[in-house]
């Protein structure tokens, strides 16, 4: 009996738990920690959001280059041509398979224009930005944001295509705040 007893205060013994001070050692540790890691982290998603749009910025510069440079050498494409009435196909070129609107020999501020032309699609159609229009001292424009809850002007991208023969489109870029 003796020797059982012995083995059962034995185990009882080595199950001991943490002391409480070990415990607010580890607690300690662990706040410590979040301190420094979770501004990093949420500094990421910041840092990603401005990429993705600085990316976008890009293509969109790109793309009106590209289409403008296909509208002067294509002679089906009247580079001086203003763009249709309200949503209407009007003066349009096809690059890369894709039919592009344009105005004054650049992407029009559409889905059917500059959208198409970086391919990227609103939210409501499974695309990952929010595409709205806006207009600022008179020039109207698409204005792109990530599909995040961010207000007008804080992170977006805004495009405006040319309002005459000559001009060259407006791209404002505001990513400051994403």
């Amino acid at each position: 009996m003796t020797h059982s007893r012995n083995t059962f205060s034995n185990n009882y013994q080595s199950i001991r738990g943490f002391t409480l001070i070990e415990l607010v050692v580890v607690i300690i540790i662990l706040a410590i920690i979040g301190v420094v890691v979770a501004p990093k982290f949420m500094s990421l998603t910041r840092d990603s959001y401005q990429a993705n749009m600085q990316g976008v910025a890009g293509a969109i510069k790109s793309a009106t280059a590209l289409v403008h440079s296909k509208c002067v050498v294509d002679t089906s494409c009247d580079e001086s041509a203003a763009p249709a009435a309200g949503n209407g196909l009007g003066n349009r070129i096809i690059v890369q398979g894709e039919s592009i609107t344009l105005a004054y020999g650049y992407p029009r501020h559409t889905a059917a224009g500059i959208a198409r032309a970086i391919n990227i699609e609103d939210f409501a159609d499974g695309g990952d930005f929010r595409l709205t229009t806006y207009t600022a001292s008179g020039r109207p424009g698409l204005r792109i944001r990530p599909n995040q809850q961010y207000d007008a002007n804080d992170c977006e991208i805004k495009y405006s295509q040319p309002l005459s023969a000559g001009e060259t489109p407006f791209i404002s870029i505001d990513i400051d705040n994403c």
